[in-house]
């Protein structure tokens, strides 16, 4: 009985790792929710094209060239494992960027580096089509309340509950027989 009992650990502990989101920095990350309200911090520009930033469609904020660094937005109440699309709206151009994958982006290329440092996670912005200078540092901004990495598959999760549920069994078994 054990041994069953190290095997039910052992497998718990692979799903609970392999549902936690990575915690990797990198371009084309993708950004959920932690849970809670989330505060958009405007941490500087470096872009000769002006954009604003939006999240999930909220309104649009931190003029790129007049916001002072260290503004701070609370964009609301998140639930856990809610999916982000950050957007940068560059106006000179009236291209949409959004962060992730690329794949919602005209030129299919990802746009946003991501970094995490402590409790922050830093998203910074490329402006151009077609990857620019690639110096993603065109919009740069910080988060609260946020995840990085992919949100799990259902075939993940279904084996955790399902350890979950044989860890149950075992333990309900374990106090019948005492």
């Amino acid at each position: 009985m054990k041994n069953i009992g190290k095997k039910v650990t052992c497998a718990l502990g692979l799903a609970a790792a392999l549902a936690a989101p990575q915690a990797r920095a990198d371009l084309g990350d993708d950004l959920i929710a932690a849970g809670g309200n989330i505060v958009i911090r405007f941490e500087g520009s470096d872009a000769g094209y002006n954009s604003l930033i939006s999240v999930n469609g909220s309104p649009e904020v931190f003029p790129n060239h007049s916001t002072p660094v260290g503004t701070e937005f609370d964009l609301g109440f998140f639930a856990a494992g809610t999916p982000l699309d950050v957007v940068l709206h560059v106006l000179n151009t009236a291209q949409f960027f959004h962060s992730g994958s690329g794949a919602l982006n005209s030129d299919g290329q990802p746009h946003a580096f991501v970094n995490v440092v402590g409790d922050r996670t830093f998203v910074s912005f490329e402006d151009l089509v077609g990857g620019g200078d690639r110096d993603y540092n065109d919009h740069m901004f910080s988060f609260t309340n946020i995840a990085v990495g992919a949100i799990p598959e259902p075939s993940v999760m279904a084996l955790m509950l399902g350890g979950l549920g044989v860890l149950g069994f075992v333990a309900r078994r374990r106090r019948s027989q005492h």
